[in-house]
């Protein structure tokens, strides 16, 4: 089954749960914080907000049916499956988006900022999505999945040594780690050496 059908089926179930009514509330709190909170928060909040209703509007066409959802994690479950529905779709600037307002509303889960992480290394931003991974790492230290994608994201920012560092730390930790094994002996095979350059002119 293809990541579109599998953030699809997940996102419609989501939905008719009522994560798209969930997630346009976790919107109007975020809205209602910007109002409140010092300036420098007010941006992020604001954004946040807006990518909720991104979700929002992503979940209430996949839906079959509406319902208002009875708790607040439905509308964040629902928005993390329509975010990397967006990225799976190619819309990475959207998924981006999205990540930051699941990430804003549940500061302390590492699942919005590495759906930002993830969207911003498909737009090619890799030393933005380390500075993403890197938050989510701080969430969630232990989870390989994030791991990987942060070493991968340290190799095509060019920060080579780093990345073999959080690789050999995540290899370590994780003797049977398949996504560690796969982008280590990518990167003993030099399957990815010029990753992250630009092409020559």
């Amino acid at each position: 089954m293809s990541d579109i059908a599998t953030f699809s089926g997940l996102a419609r179930t989501l939905a008719e749960a009522g994560a798209a009514e969930s997630c346009a509330a976790q919107a109007s709190v975020l809205d209602a914080r910007a109002a409140v909170e010092p300036a420098h928060r007010r941006e992020p909040l604001r954004s946040g907000a807006r990518g909720l209703r991104v979700a929002a509007r992503i979940l209430s066409q996949l839906a079959r049916c509406e319902r208002v959802a009875a708790f607040r994690p439905v509308g964040l479950r629902g928005a993390l499956a329509a975010g990397h529905l967006a990225l799976a779709e190619g819309r990475a600037a959207q998924a981006e988006l999205v990540g930051s307002g699941v990430a804003e509303a549940a500061p302390r889960s590492a699942a919005g900022l590495r759906l930002v992480g993830q969207a911003l290394f498909a737009q090619g931003k890799f030393h933005l999505a380390v500075r993403a991974l890197r938050g989510a790492l701080a969430a969630d230290a232990n989870d390989p999945f994030t791991r990987a994608l942060h070493a991968e994201a340290l190799w095509f920012s060019g920060e080579r040594l780093a990345a073999r560092c959080a690789l050999a730390m995540l290899r370590s930790a994780r003797r049977d780690d398949a996504l560690g094994a796969a982008l280590d002996a990518a990167i003993r095979s030099g399957a990815l050496d010029g990753a992250g350059r630009p092409p020559c002119a």
